[in-house]
């Protein structure tokens, strides 16, 4: 059978590789814009000037993507979008109202008078808190199979958690890189508590995500699948 010529067996995984990739580019690049205002509290009202510049050029076209991936769901697995966001439509509800508190709040802290700066400041923040906790609760719910039950509930807040710790890990990083002097050690700082929480993320879903999906359990852990995975775990132990 010629695979490489007929679109029905090669279109749906090149959409969902496209739709993946647009998911890994909005997670790292508008990762980091969440991420800076996740670590607002921590900041001085000078340094959450400075952290704001840093994402200027950058953050709404970081979102972008995001819209890119949802279209690309709908045009090529429209089930699956109608599935997806009918089980997720709460959380996705909430992130676009922490998506749209973001934007204002950019926008506003930088024109309204000096009294009112700290109120968006805060709403800029709550945005972001919001967005993040949204978009973790969405992919834990995902990783339990989109059913609400008690447990899976409690699984998806955890991811929550971890998903937005991470977040802040990122926006370290990225204002690591663009600050220097008093804030950059901050940043420093900042990233060393924050990788502890992506790095409890990533194994609490890699854990949870088998027990769930029999298809991966089978991939995962039958012979000889389990000799290809059973040296990643090694480096972790030696450190």
């Amino acid at each position: 059978m010629d695979y490489f010529g007929d679109p029905a067996i090669w279109l749906p995984w090149a959409f969902a590789g496209l739709m993946g990739l647009s998911i890994l580019i909005y997670v790292v690049l508008d990762g980091f814009d969440l991420g800076v205002g996740l670590l607002f509290p921590f900041a001085t009202d000078d340094e959450k000037d400075r952290m704001i510049a840093a994402i200027g050029p950058f953050w709404d076209a970081n979102e972008t993507w995001l819209v890119l991936a949802v279209g690309l769901l709908l045009v090529a697995f429209p089930a699956a979008h109608g599935a997806i966001l009918t089980a997720l439509y709460l959380p996705v509800a909430l992130m676009l109202l922490g998506l749209i508190l973001r934007g204002v709040a950019f926008e506003f802290r930088v024109k309204a008078p000096a009294a009112y700066k700290q109120l968006w400041n805060n709403a800029f923040f709550a945005g972001s808190l919001l967005t993040s906790l949204s978009q973790g609760f969405m992919l834990g719910m995902y990783v339990m199979g989109l059913d609400w039950t008690f447990w899976h509930t409690v699984f998806a807040l955890i991811t929550a958690v971890f998903l937005t710790v991470g977040y802040s890990f990122i926006g370290a990083t990225w204002i690591i890189h663009k600050s220097e002097h008093t804030l950059q050690r901050k940043a420093i700082d900042w990233a060393k508590g924050g990788i502890w929480g992506l790095v409890l993320g990533i194994g609490a879903i890699s854990a949870a995500t088998p027990f769930v999906s029999a298809r991966i359990f089978d991939k995962w852990f039958d012979f000889p699948q389990a000799f290809y995975l059973a040296p990643l775990p090694i480096p972790r132990f030696r450190q």
